[in-house]
């Protein structure tokens, strides 16, 4: 091999276009193509499933969603493309409505289409409840957005190309004693996602910071949540938290806080957030983000590091929707380019091959949610933090803004 082809391939980890010497060489074109006598060979089809929430109560991220698989299967077909390979990859895409059971039917009918390589879902709870059907037939799911400590679990069939929620609890944690806070009701989803995360929020916030954080549940997919605020301002009156710390999707997010805005006890209080209801278009609405800016709202979220290829991403997605993407949508796109590669690299679409070839492939890869390196459990090794709040960018129009980080253990603001 000469000195030219290795600085191709050097070049080729540093822009992501590809992952390395195993798998350029495995797949260059052996000559300079059929000749005018012979007939191309016929394309390599290759379907990745996607079982997104398009309805339910992550909607508002998950049809922005769509988008962005768009945007990666293009993507990942011309990187084959470009790498002299006769490949096409396909996304045949269907709704989970957020729920568990359509989520572990969605990847059982991709089972009988003998789709082995799905991406999602978005809840931990899904996943949950996707694993054991996923790992007893050998169908590796890549979920862009599940951080449940609770499933961050070695030599499974579950990847996730962001960071278990174990160290955004802390973060979390971390802001609110950096606020001042030192009492605080913890108000959260009773499934996967919100059990693991309050506990680990309790965890950290009374064992490292001396606080007080008094755990209230409350029951998902309700059409309305006003009884359940109710019972939350009385706990908050009856042990005189400071504040609330709200662990919610987007549709339950959104109905809750709006009935906080108008709750006498609840609308005088600090209100902080996880990324659950981040990106969420609800909760721009005057008469809710007016209510989030008096009370100082906060959250925190896994982000990207700015690097060039997020700029390139995010200015493409805005120019495709009007709009910024949403949470974890960088994510996405890494788990799609991983996935088309993982399958190349394994010489085979086979589940086991494709799992085994995935922590090679992160390694090697660089995108727009940075380094895709996996840790012991199939989890995103490097994760950042932002602190987000609700900003009033004109009188009555109002944005989600990121105005600090999370640094060498302290918060700091922009």
């Amino acid at each position: 091999m000469d000195a030219k082809f290795i600085g191709g391939v050097v070049l080729a980890l540093l822009v992501g276009i590809g992952i390395g010497y195993g798998l350029m060489l495995a797949f260059q074109p052996s000559g300079g193509g059929p000749s005018p006598t012979e007939t191309a060979p016929p394309k390599k089809v290759y379907k990745i499933g996607f079982t997104l929430p398009l309805s339910g109560s992550l909607s508002s991220i998950g049809k922005l969603w769509e988008r962005v698989v768009d945007i990666g299967i293009q993507d990942l077909n011309k990187r084959v493309q470009a790498m002299g390979c006769n490949v096409e990859f396909q996304a045949v895409i269907l709704d989970d409505a957020t729920q568990d059971e359509k989520a572990l039917q969605n990847v059982q009918t991709f089972a009988q289409q003998g789709i082995k390589l799905v991406i999602g879902p978005a809840a931990s709870s899904q996943v949950k409840a996707v694993k054991s059907y996923a790992d007893s037939n050998h169908i590796v799911i890549i979920s862009p957005s599940s951080t449940a400590p609770t499933l961050a679990i070695p030599n499974d069939y579950v990847f996730r190309t962001v960071g278990s929620d174990a160290l955004q609890a802390k973060v979390l944690a971390t802001l609110v004693n950096h606020e001042g806070i030192d009492k605080v009701v913890v108000f959260y989803r009773n499934d996967e996602y919100g059990n693991a995360f309050a506990d680990f929020f309790k965890r950290y916030f009374e064992g490292e910071f001396g606080g007080s954080a008094a755990l209230q549940a409350y029951t998902v997919d309700l059409s309305d949540y006003s009884s359940e605020v109710d019972a939350l301002a009385n706990t908050v009156s009856s042990t005189g938290a400071k504040a609330v710390v709200l662990i919610s999707f987007d549709t339950d997010g959104a109905n809750i806080l709006s009935h906080a805005s108008t709750n006498p006890v609840l609308s005088k209080i600090r209100w902080f957030s996880s990324e659950g209801i981040h990106g969420a278009s609800e909760i721009l609405d005057p008469s809710v983000a007016s209510f989030l800016v008096q009370v100082k709202f906060m959250g925190t979220r896994p982000v990207t590091m700015t690097n060039v290829l997020y700029e390139e991403f995010k200015e493409r997605f805005k120019e495709a929707t009007g709009q910024d993407p949403p949470v974890f949508s960088e994510t996405l796109y890494d788990a799609i380019q991983i996935a088309g590669m993982a399958v190349l690299y394994a010489g085979s679409y086979d589940g086991e091959s494709i799992k085994n070839a995935l922590p090679t492939v992160a390694k090697n890869y660089y995108g727009p949610s940075g380094w895709t390196l996996l840790d012991e459990n199939g989890d995103k090794a490097v994760q950042s933090y932002a602190i987000w709040a609700i900003v009033e960018t004109s009188p009555g129009t109002y944005e989600f803004e990121d105005i600090g980080t999370y640094e060498g253990g302290s918060i700091v603001f922009q």
